[in-house]
Protein backbone atom coordinates (compact mmCIF):
# COMPACT_ATOMS: atom_id res chain seq x y z
CA UNK A 1 0.00 0.00 0.00
CA UNK A 2 0.86 3.52 -0.73
CA UNK A 3 0.20 6.08 1.94
CA UNK A 4 -1.01 9.81 1.08
CA UNK A 5 1.48 12.66 2.28
CA UNK A 6 -1.10 15.15 2.55
CA UNK A 7 -1.81 15.84 6.28
CA UNK A 8 -5.57 16.51 5.35
CA UNK A 9 -5.73 12.82 4.06
CA UNK A 10 -3.16 10.00 4.75
CA UNK A 11 -5.21 8.03 2.64
CA UNK A 12 -3.54 4.44 1.81
CA UNK A 13 -3.47 3.45 -2.09
CA UNK A 14 -3.09 0.31 -4.27
CA UNK A 15 0.79 -0.12 -4.21
CA UNK A 16 1.46 1.39 -8.00
CA UNK A 17 -0.91 4.21 -7.49
CA UNK A 18 0.17 7.82 -8.55
CA UNK A 19 -2.11 9.91 -7.41
CA UNK A 20 -4.12 9.43 -4.15
CA UNK A 21 -7.48 8.15 -5.07
CA UNK A 22 -9.30 10.17 -2.43
CA UNK A 23 -7.57 13.64 -1.88
CA UNK A 24 -5.60 13.00 -5.85
CA UNK A 25 -2.38 14.44 -4.40
CA UNK A 26 1.04 13.32 -6.02
CA UNK A 27 2.16 10.17 -4.25
CA UNK A 28 5.51 9.72 -5.48
CA UNK A 29 7.77 12.40 -3.71
CA UNK A 30 10.28 14.45 -6.28
CA UNK A 31 10.02 11.63 -8.74
CA UNK A 32 11.86 8.76 -6.46
CA UNK A 33 10.21 8.62 -2.79
CA UNK A 34 7.10 6.24 -2.32
CA UNK A 35 5.47 6.37 1.43
CA UNK A 36 4.25 2.93 2.68
CA UNK A 37 2.97 3.92 6.30
CA UNK A 38 3.49 6.30 9.06
CA UNK A 39 6.20 5.48 11.75
CA UNK A 40 6.50 8.14 13.86
CA UNK A 41 4.78 11.64 14.67
CA UNK A 42 5.52 14.79 16.86
CA UNK A 43 4.98 18.70 17.15
CA UNK A 44 7.22 19.95 14.12
CA UNK A 45 6.58 16.82 11.62
CA UNK A 46 5.91 13.37 10.96
CA UNK A 47 8.23 10.29 9.34
CA UNK A 48 7.02 7.37 7.03
CA UNK A 49 8.51 4.18 6.06
CA UNK A 50 8.96 4.63 2.36
CA UNK A 51 10.45 3.11 -0.66
CA UNK A 52 13.83 4.34 -2.70
CA UNK A 53 12.00 3.90 -6.19
CA UNK A 54 14.98 5.34 -8.47
CA UNK A 55 17.06 2.41 -7.67
CA UNK A 56 16.28 -0.81 -9.15
CA UNK A 57 16.15 -2.98 -5.43
CA UNK A 58 13.76 -0.74 -4.21
CA UNK A 59 15.62 -0.17 -0.99
CA UNK A 60 13.50 1.17 2.01
CA UNK A 61 14.50 4.56 3.18
CA UNK A 62 12.78 6.92 5.74
CA UNK A 63 10.56 10.64 4.70
CA UNK A 64 10.47 13.26 7.03
CA UNK A 65 7.63 15.29 6.90
CA UNK A 66 8.07 18.92 8.54
CA UNK A 67 4.69 20.67 10.01
CA UNK A 68 5.17 24.12 8.61
CA UNK A 69 1.57 24.69 9.52
CA UNK A 70 2.28 23.86 13.34
CA UNK A 71 4.62 26.35 13.42
CA UNK A 72 2.59 29.87 12.96
CA UNK A 73 3.43 32.79 10.73
CA UNK A 74 6.06 34.85 13.37
CA UNK A 75 8.39 31.47 13.55
CA UNK A 76 8.18 30.07 10.24
CA UNK A 77 11.01 31.48 8.66
CA UNK A 78 13.05 30.15 11.77
CA UNK A 79 11.76 26.89 11.90
CA UNK A 80 11.90 26.25 7.95
CA UNK A 81 15.93 27.46 8.65
CA UNK A 82 16.30 25.29 11.37
CA UNK A 83 15.04 22.47 9.46
CA UNK A 84 17.32 23.02 6.62
CA UNK A 85 20.14 23.19 8.92
CA UNK A 86 19.59 19.87 10.27
CA UNK A 87 19.58 18.25 6.75
CA UNK A 88 22.76 20.37 5.64
CA UNK A 89 24.41 18.71 8.85
CA UNK A 90 23.31 15.06 8.61
CA UNK A 91 24.32 15.26 4.92
CA UNK A 92 28.16 16.87 5.81
CA UNK A 93 28.64 13.65 8.84
CA UNK A 94 29.23 11.58 5.96
CA UNK A 95 28.44 7.68 6.14
CA UNK A 96 28.21 5.94 9.37
CA UNK A 97 26.42 2.61 10.46
CA UNK A 98 24.31 4.30 13.58
CA UNK A 99 23.58 7.84 11.25
CA UNK A 100 21.18 7.76 8.51
CA UNK A 101 22.68 8.79 5.25
CA UNK A 102 20.55 11.86 3.51
CA UNK A 103 19.26 11.41 0.28
CA UNK A 104 17.69 14.44 -0.26
CA UNK A 105 16.10 17.56 1.07
CA UNK A 106 13.61 19.43 -0.79
CA UNK A 107 9.84 20.94 -0.86
CA UNK A 108 7.15 19.90 -2.97
CA UNK A 109 4.05 21.04 -2.52
CA UNK A 110 5.07 23.71 0.19
CA UNK A 111 5.92 21.08 2.19
CA UNK A 112 8.73 20.45 3.32
CA UNK A 113 10.83 17.28 3.13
Amino acid sequence: MTQCLNPDCLKFNPPETIFCQSCGEKLVLAERYRALKIIGEGGFGRTFQAVYEYKYSKPFCVIKQFFTQAQGTKNLSKAVELFAQEAKRLDGLGRYPKIPELLAYFTQDNRHY
